[in-house]
């Protein structure tokens, strides 16, 4: 007779008595986030472990998110090229584009802001939220290369679409990596932690959460 490697129940088939295991991507869900760490589950008793992977995934997918919005400022984006304090190695241009709809409502206002010479607060809002868009994708991307800061930083604006109603905001740069205790104002074990931290969600974002959580097996 075969049992369960988990809950020890029979596993049998049978048109009103199966009890089969489940497949194994299932399992490896499982083990990913819970303490659980049997071999096996079968349909009586995965229901139970599933719901607490997804309910451990959820939060820590939550609290990755807001850690990497918290610390993610602290990767240094600059426009020099080569300071003088620092010891790095290069490795590699890191780049990103922010498109924005200026919108209708936003159009009419920056023209009666024209009209009166005043400077335009929509305009610059939006470009504002362009440039921090694509500074988060650069600290993004220099944390996933192994990166602590960005070097040589170039900005460019431009209007893009057949009305010219869109600002498209572009930047580039060059991410490198300090040399151990070569920048003073830089906590490198903290960058560290925090490339883990978005290794860690990038693998969980990768994860068919819906797929590997159904309760019922085909």
């Amino acid at each position: 007779m075969t049992q369960c490697p988990n809950c020890n129940a029979e596993i049998k088939t049978g048109f009103l008595k199966e009890n089969r295991l489940v497949d194994e991507k299932q399992v490896a869900f499982i083990h990913d986030f819970t303490e659980n760490t049997s071999t096996s589950y079968c349909s009586h008793c995965v229901s139970d472990m599933l719901l607490e992977a997804k309910n451990n995934y959820q939060e820590e997918l939550k609290l990755l998110k807001v850690r990497l919005e918290t610390e993610l400022k602290n990767i240094p984006i600059v426009t020099i090229h080569s300071p003088s304090d620092w010891d790095y190695n290069t490795l590699g241009i890191v780049s990103a584009q922010s498109v924005i709809g200026t919108g209708l409502i936003s159009e009419i206002a920056s023209s009666w802001t024209d009209f009166f010479g005043k400077e335009s607060q929509v305009f610059n809002s939006k470009i504002k939220q362009g440039e921090d868009n694509c500074m988060a994708t650069l600290r993004t991307k220099a944390l996933l290369m192994g990166g602590h800061a960005i070097l040589g930083t170039d900005i460019d604006y431009s209007e893009v679409g057949g009305g010219k109603g869109m600002l498209m905001v572009c930047m580039a740069g060059t991410a490198v990596r300090f040399n151990s205790g070569s920048h003073p104002g830089a906590d490198i074990e903290s960058l560290e932690k925090l490339q883990k931290c978005k290794m860690r969600l990038e693998y969980m974002m990768s994860k068919d959460v819906d797929k590997e959580t159904l309760y019922l097996f085909s």
